[in-house]
């Protein structure tokens, strides 16, 4: 139930205004997103380039993962919190812009 919870607060929060893009900041990274309808599908924009992330099996929060340039991107959120993977890379913690 809680992980219902979890995802369904950050359902909300990214789509509270449809048109509404949110950004949050990577380490070097800034990333604008915009949560499909269903929040089946995230779709993203990593320092101008444009890709599509797909809702992935998570043990709590929020997981979405997709491929930019050869790179498996992933992205965790967990509450307020997101979190950027790289490949197999160490975490990325994001900020709110």
């Amino acid at each position: 139930m809680k992980k219902v919870m979890l995802f369904g607060a950050a359902l909300l929060a990214l789509t509270a205004c449809s048109e509404k893009k949110d950004v949050i900041v990577c380490g070097d990274y800034e990333v604008e997103m915009n949560l499909s309808e269903d929040g089946d599908m995230l779709d993203a924009v990593i320092n101008g380039d444009e890709m599509t992330l797909n809702l992935a099996i998570s043990a709590s929060g929020a997981r979405y993962v997709g491929e930019l340039n050869e790179t498996i991107v992933t992205l965790w959120n967990k509450g307020s919190d997101w979190t950027m993977f790289l490949n197999d890379g160490a975490p990325i913690m994001c900020v709110a812009k």
